[in-house]
């Protein structure tokens, strides 16, 4: 498969690495997020050595880190500090920004949009008019005959 993948492609292409890895990576949809899912979920399997475990970290970290361009130590910085910013957030708020996730590589730019989330949910609650039949739990008590209040608790009278 992957080699009839291959020899479709003009000798120029077929005959360059960066071409013929593009090509793969693309048809096994290895993207930049799948690399780094890789790097932190992976484990060292039993016949495995630490050698070969260390190689392979080393390559899901590698292709995770050029797949998004974190060339310089200050991407890579972004990169690493926004993974933690990203993995402290819920999974309400991840769905949110589905489409855009594995784009946000900027600590900055990820924690503007997280704090307009923020901002924008708690506007829409503050302004959203209160269902037909909710209620509040302890209103609802105030008003029960079952109910009396002795100080600051509440004791519930039994009918019998």
């Amino acid at each position: 498969m992957t080699a009839q993948l291959i020899a479709r492609e003009p000798d120029e292409i077929a005959n360059d690495y960066g071409e013929v890895k593009k090509i793969l990576l693309k048809r096994y949809k290895l993207t930049p997020e799948k690399f780094r899912q890789k790097f932190f979920m992976h484990n060292k399997n039993l016949g495995r050595t630490r050698k070969n475990f260390a190689y392979e970290l080393r390559s899901f970290f590698n292709e995770w880190v050029n797949g998004v361009k974190a060339d310089i130590f200050e991407k890579l910085s972004d990169l690493i500090i926004t993974d933690q910013i990203k993995r402290k957030v819920s999974q309400k708020v991840k769905d949110h920004f589905i489409d855009d996730w594995s784009k946000l590589n900027s600590p900055d730019d990820l924690v503007e949009k997280l704090e307009d989330y923020d901002t924008l949910r708690s506007t829409f609650r503050s302004k959203q008019p209160r269902k037909e039949g909710h209620y509040d739990k302890q209103d609802s008590l105030k008003d029960d005959s079952a109910f009396t209040t002795n100080g600051n608790k509440k004791t519930v009278r039994y009918y019998t």
